[in-house]
């Protein structure tokens, strides 16, 4: 009763600023709370005024208390890295004190093609250890604590020994079997159909996740189809792994695909193909005792698992995490530059460790937690070059066209961007803001104009390079779209501002971009091959772009702008409707747009009855992203299609809420029972 705030008589507000603000019914459940979150409104913007746990003093004194624990941290930690950098300097003749690499831009020019002198600088900055190889090819990174051995008496375990003690559950899920190296070449398909699907593989597949060396690679096919005894069993669950994802290329009627499968549909044969390689590389790697020994192809093996199960759609998350762990235990987290490796393994190293972050970072913003850690390792880029460089030595200077790793250098960039995106979202303190994340998407998109121009002379780009341009502005819209849904949601809620009607026109401008990718990529016959691609993230990225166009053109600029728009959606489905016999999400997808599209259709027709749209048509194609909207009104928007917007449901594939879309079928049944 002595309270302040009994004293006063006043009784506190117990909605949120923002609720009152806008006179709507706070749902009064946390920070943000449930009706802020379907504005697209953050915890900072979701205010509760007068309460206790969020006033200004009480606030004040958790800062302060926060701060002195964090300057204690701060103190203990320096201190520790003081001892570390003492013990490290007398251990000066156990390893050579080199600075760390430092993870630039990927188009800085790259020392190693051939081997560069150390950077002598602070002692504890050299605090790494060294390479272990043994005489069958395994390699396993020793932590500079771990070369006291010597000194300690402790004994480092042989990888080349044989299997480890009895009753060692690490064997398990890769249990080591008796399968021979005979049976497991068994389930290898004929000659031609393994040179077949291989070409594919590198003809489709290598350009847009460049982790091998494909020359290397070649050589040692070659020589496996003269010996198959002078390759390693790391090596054949590798080639394994090559042609479960090249099978997913294979065109509907193409003649592989009915002589390897023996199912009745497309993507039954697809599946079990690709499942039944996918299998066959980790029993390889079962073989091979992964558990305990690594080699730079197992690592590049499981790496490829792991982008074809995301790319089909399996869980993977628990897979990645043991890929990430075999990938420090080989040392792929320090830059190889400091173990004095040729050129060619210190890019295997680099780029297997950069397709493992873009897979591990995406894997982890699906996972709902951006992990900054992931992103401060001591490894350079791979060199932006061509595979053949790193056999002559050439290319010494920046080139200005795309090379073979330029795609998997920006998609490393693009799936950072995305991590920023999620914290900006996601988190109660972000670092960044919506604009600076707007600005790197820019910065990206400028990018890849200047690599991916066009010859002076005229001649186009090879058909997987202008693929590979596509994907990439294709992953660029569904980033803004993500990125511009706070202030778009505002815009939907009948706050029009010079911002949120920026919004409006930026995401409207990037989802039918995002269908016209999409439309080129199933149409034209050169890009036959990326059906698997369309099929999966391109079809989720055009889903995307489909309920952003709908959410906006139900309170359409005029006609013609919902006229064009419309025909855009439905010549989109029909995309879908071609692919569901290949694609579980097209087959999800494709009733879920036609209810779409007929509930706008209806809505937009009961908005003309009440208040005509002007038929004008527009005299520039390209609308200002500056221009002003009519402000929609606050109620023409329904509630469960709003909720659908949420970002939470945009990150991924896996994070599509396909139950949530229920609404329409019920909406469609009125409609029906209301005109019988």
């Amino acid at each position: 009763m002595t309270s302040s705030s009994r004293s006063t008589g006043k009784r506190l507000p117990i909605s949120c600023q923002a609720c009152r603000t806008r006179k709507i019914r706070c749902s009064r459940d946390g920070r943000p709370c449930q009706t802020c979150v379907r504005r697209g409104l953050g915890a900072e913007d979701c205010v509760y005024l007068g309460q206790p746990r969020l006033s200004s003093e009480n606030t004040v004194t958790a800062d302060a208390t926060l701060q002195k624990e964090l300057l204690a941290r701060i103190r203990n930690l320096e201190d520790t890295l003081h001892k570390q950098a003492a013990s490290s300097y007398m251990s000066d003749s156990l390893s050579p004190q080199m600075s760390p690499s430092v993870a630039g831009s990927f188009s800085e020019p790259d020392s190693s093609i051939g081997i560069s002198q150390p950077d002598v600088r602070s002692p504890f900055l050299g605090n790494f250890g060294t390479l272990q190889t043994f005489s069958s090819g395994y390699v396993r990174y020793l932590p500079l604590a771990s070369q006291w051995g010597s000194v300690t008496g402790s004994v480092v375990h042989d990888v080349d020994a044989d299997i480890p003690e009895e009753g060692d559950d690490l064997q398990i899920p890769f249990a080591r079997n008796n399968i021979s190296r005979e049976e497991l070449l068994a389930v290898l398909p004929p000659g031609r159909y393994c040179d077949a699907l291989k070409d594919v593989y590198f003809r489709v597949f290598s350009p847009m996740f460049h982790i091998l060396h494909d020359l290397t690679f070649e050589a040692e096919y070659q020589r496996f189809c003269h010996d198959p005894s002078s390759v390693s069993t790391a090596w054949i669950a590798l080639l394994f792994i090559i042609l479960g994802i090249a099978v997913t290329a294979l065109d509907d009627d193409d003649p592989l695909l009915s002589d390897l499968g023996r199912e009745k549909t497309v993507s039954r044969n697809i599946k079990v193909l690709s499942s039944r390689y996918r299998s066959a590389a980790l029993r390889c790697l079962a073989a091979d005792g992964v558990f305990s020994r690594h080699s730079i192809n197992s690592l590049q093996c499981l790496v490829l698992v792991n982008y074809a199960r995301i790319h089909r759609g399996l869980p993977t998350w628990t897979l990645l995490g043991f890929t990430h762990h075999v990938a420090i235990s080989m040392g792929c987290h320090v830059d190889p530059e400091r173990f004095g490796l040729g050129p060619i393994e210190r890019e295997e190293r680099r780029r297997a460790w950069t397709g493992l972050m873009i897979l591990y970072i995406n894997q982890n913003n699906t996972f709902g937690g951006p992990d900054q850690r992931i992103h401060s390792q001591d490894v350079k880029f791979p060199l932006e070059i061509n595979d053949v460089d790193l056999l002559t030595g050439g290319a010494s200077e920046p080139t200005m066209h795309p090379t073979q790793t330029t795609y998997l250098l920006l998609e490393y960039q693009l799936s950072k961007i995305s991590s920023m995106i999620c914290e900006t979202l996601f988190t109660f303190a972000p670092r960044f803001n919506i604009s600076q994340v707007e600005t790197e998407i820019l910065a990206i998109h400028e990018t890849c104009d200047k690599r991916y121009q066009l010859d002076a002379s005229g001649e186009t780009l090879p058909t997987h390079h202008l693929a590979n341009l596509n994907t990439l502005y294709g992953h660029l819209h569904q980033l803004f779209l993500l990125a511009l849904r706070p202030n778009l949601c505002r815009y939907l809620q009948g706050e029009a501002t010079p911002e949120t009607c920026s919004a409006r026109a930026k995401c409207a401008a990037s989802a039918k971009a995002t269908l016209a990718i999409y439309k080129s990529l199933h149409d034209l016959p050169q890009y036959a091959t990326y059906k698997w691609y369309n099929s999966g993230l391109g079809s989720f990225h055009a889903f995307h772009a489909v309920v952003v166009l709908c959410a906006i053109f139900m309170h359409p600029d005029n006609q013609f702008e919902f006229t064009e728009t419309h025909d855009l959606l439905w010549r989109s489905l029909d995309a879908f409707a071609a692919l569901s016999n290949r694609s579980n999400f097209c087959s999800k997808a494709v009733p879920v747009i036609r209810q779409l599209l007929d509930f706008v259709s209806a809505r937009n027709q009961q908005q003309q009855t009440l208040v005509p749209m002007d038929n004008t048509v527009p005299t520039s194609a390209a609308p200002s992203f500056i221009q002003s909207y009519p402000t929609p009104p606050v109620e023409y928007i329904p509630e469960p299609l709003f909720a659908q917007l949420r970002p939470q449901n945009w990150v991924s594939p896996s994070s599509v809420q396909w139950d949530g879309w229920n609404f329409l079928a019920q909406d469609q049944r009125l409609r029906q029972s209301g005109l019988g």
